[in-house]
């Protein structure tokens, strides 16, 4: 920090039109210093990393933290204002006489290499800078910062939303810069807990020595505030430099009282079904004042259907759409499907005559509701309601229910639609129900064999697909299987028609990449030409001849030239169309696939492709 403290002023004091410059103030004259506002000027027009007035000021903060840079009325924080600074060596006299040509030259060439790294540590010097503020001048977006930064904190993480968002306008900074400091000591009031964020401490305790040392992440002394004891042990920095958070007892016990005004927990027999918390105001956010945490399945279907169907629900209230794409995890279709028809059904066990006015309409509503669920649930969903051979029986049957109702018109006109989805996916379904893909012998992309390269059609499991098959001496067989078809079935047919006379248990399928790296896949692996990396090859080898497989000669080099040339184009034409490619890659990834690839496929019963 230094050097970089050195090169920015001799770049600064190099630049006659600069604003390091000697001035008088109230009535006393100081050398070489600027305002904050124009430091930051200077800075965004240095390099074109630096985007924001923001990033700048942060720059600049970091180097005052170091003492690299003061403030003339010795002000702590850094401010893009104009209040001014000046270098600490032209604060004690150190900076020496004006700077040469090679001097500018090795301060270039600093600036160069160095500048990202003090751009990295900006936004953790702002951090600092505000926490160090007293709570009544944090401004809003101040707030939403250390916010931000308090979601990654381990120690925080059983925390809720709006707990993190108080912590964010009490929690200090502190630091410490010689290891043996004593934080506290065994038998003192507690009176603060403590989160590490850099550095390490020792807990002693009095007959035992040191019994623990935490490190980043890690949070203490909670246990004293909690019971209102004394400390139970003694906290000793282990390190020079340790940075902490901390909460103040007075702000530690209001905010867990506060927790629990925020929280609703519904209860059913004497154990929780339903627990809510309080949603933080914010514009645009929800209409709802709670917010769904966690419940048992059926309870929170029955207050999603009272409270956000019938509309409810506000433009950006995200409980309904997340459990429409993760209801697989936790209530799985046939359950979902179970409790949709008994509350669309709750009037059959009633004399709908002999029912009052209120009930006869609690009926209508509810029906209402599961028609409009399954709406969203189909738009949020799309296809993969219409794969479920349950959900399409349970959508024909509801279509003919409704359609029987003449105070449900509006709502037919609802299912007759999602009929409508239902019979064009199914007619291109059968239309598709035989196509074949192939893997061209240069690798991916997959595309159908019937030569239609920008085809959206879903590969399914049981859609066949041809593709080779190749041993050390890069012959190859051509194979034609399943997409769903596993390793090990690959594997014997593979080794069948290129005469590899090993028995099965002695075989392996390995990915060879174009680097030499090989990947084995487990016989029960399915869809494999689909998991191949860019320019993988799919290669069947005896175990013992593993290390004898390599790349395919037009694996580590292309057999033809290209027909553009690739240097003319413009880095914003390659990143264009880059993140056309990405996005396209993206789209294609349905939301289930995340959860699949998160709890693993097995516990859905669902094949890989």
């Amino acid at each position: 920090m230094s050097r970089m403290g050195w090169a920015l002023r001799t770049l600064l004091v190099s630049d006659n039109t600069s604003c390091l410059k000697d001035r008088k103030v109230g009535g006393k004259f100081i050398r070489k210093c600027a305002p904050g506002t124009e430091l930051v000027e200077w800075l965004l027009n240095l390099s074109p990393i630096v985007h924001t007035r923001t990033q700048a000021a942060g720059m600049w903060q970091a180097l005052l933290e170091e003492g690299v840079l003061c403030h003339v009325a010795k002000e702590q924080p850094f401010k893009d204002k104009c209040f001014l600074y000046r270098f600490k060596s032209d604060e004690d006299g150190t900076a020496g006489g004006a700077p040469t040509s090679d001097d500018v030259n090795h301060a270039n060439e600093h600036i160069r290499e160095a500048l990202p790294a003090l751009l990295h540590r900006g936004p953790d010097a702002t951090l600092r800078m505000i926490l160090r503020k007293p709570s009544h001048e944090r401004t809003q977006e101040e707030l939403e910062l250390v916010y931000e930064e308090l979601l990654h904190i381990a120690a925080l993480s059983h925390l809720s939303t709006s707990i993190k968002r108080e912590l964010a306008s009490i929690i200090v900074f502190e630091a410490h810069a010689h290891a043996g400091t004593v934080l506290f000591n065994q038998g003192d009031e507690g009176r603060s807990w403590y989160i590490l964020l850099k550095g390490s401490v020792d807990v002693v305790i009095h007959g035992k020595g040191t019994v623990a040392t935490l490190k980043e992440g890690d949070d203490f002394g909670k246990l004293a505030l909690i019971n209102d004891a004394p400390r139970a042990a003694t906290i000793v920095l282990k390190e020079n430099n340790c940075l902490l958070l901390r909460v103040d007892k007075e702000h530690f016990n209001r905010i867990l009282r506060d927790v629990e005004a925020n929280t609703l927990r519904l209860q059913e027999h004497g154990k929780d079904v339903l627990i809510l918390e309080r949603v933080a105001k914010q514009r645009g956010y929800s209409a709802f004042k709670y917010t769904v945490m966690s419940g048992t399945p059926q309870k929170m279907l029955e207050h999603l259907l009272e409270t956000r169907l019938g509309g409810q629900a506000g433009p950006n209230d995200p409980f309904l759409d997340d459990f429409l794409l993760t209801h697989i995890v936790f209530m799985p279709t046939p359950l979902l499907i179970d409790e949709l028809a008994a509350n669309y059904h709750a009037d059959a066990d009633i004399d709908l005559r002999q029912a009052s006015e209120e009930d006869q309409e609690y009926f209508l509503t509810s029906k209402r509701r599961v028609v409009q669920f399954i709406q969203r649930w189909v738009l949020a969903v799309r296809h993969a309601v219409f794969d479920d051979p349950l959900a399409v029986e349970f959508i024909e049957e509801l279509a003919t229910d409704v359609e029987a109702e003449p105070a449900l018109q509006e709502e037919a006109s609802i299912i007759h639609h999602v009929l409508t989805q239902l019979s064009r996916y199914q007619e291109d379904r059968q239309m598709n129900a035989t196509q074949k893909w192939k893997l061209p012998p240069n690798g991916q992309p997959i595309c159908l064999f019937s030569g239609n390269t920008h085809s959206k059609t879903v590969i399914r499991p049981d859609d066949d697909i041809i593709f080779r098959v190749y041993c050390a001496d890069h012959t190859y067989c051509t194979l034609r299987f399943p997409m769903a078809t596993t390793a090990e079935m690959i594997k014997a047919c593979a080794a069948d028609k290129l005469q590899i006379a090993r028995l099965p248990e002695d075989l392996l399928l390995v990915e060879v990449k174009s680097s030499g790296e090989r990947v084995v896949f487990k016989d029960n692996d399915v869809s494999l030409p689909t998991a191949l990396s860019l320019n993988g090859r799919i290669f069947v080898s005896p175990k013992d001849h593993l290390d004898a497989l390599t790349p395919l000669p037009e694996q580590e080099l292309p057999t033809e030239a290209p027909d553009s040339d690739f240097e003319a184009l413009s880095t914003k034409d390659v990143a264009y169309h880059m993140t056309l490619f990405d996005w396209d890659l993206f789209w294609a990834v349905h939301e289930y696939e995340l959860l699949y690839h998160t709890f693993g496929r097995h516990h859905f019963n669902k094949k890989r492709v």
